[in-house]
């Protein structure tokens, strides 16, 4: 995998705030897909703009929070 100009230590902590978020607020369900959503919005942009740096970024946080709440 091409690690875009950021570190996996990024989107790990990036990936951890957003758990720790979930947690605290207690969200379910549609709460936590609307979250997805939104960071997958933040992922379109990167992508549209070709902003490389935020693609793969965005890309695996994206993965990991699918791979971990569903879909």
């Amino acid at each position: 995998m091409r690690m875009d100009n950021y570190t996996k230590k990024e989107m790990t902590q990036d990936f951890k705030d957003i758990k720790e978020h979930i947690q605290e607020e207690s969200l379910e369900g549609a709460d936590i897909t609307i979250l997805i959503e939104d960071v997958f919005s933040h992922y379109e942009v990167a992508n549209r703009c070709n902003f490389i740096n935020s693609k793969g970024h965005y890309r695996d946080l994206l993965s990991r929070l699918v791979k971990t709440y569903g879909h």
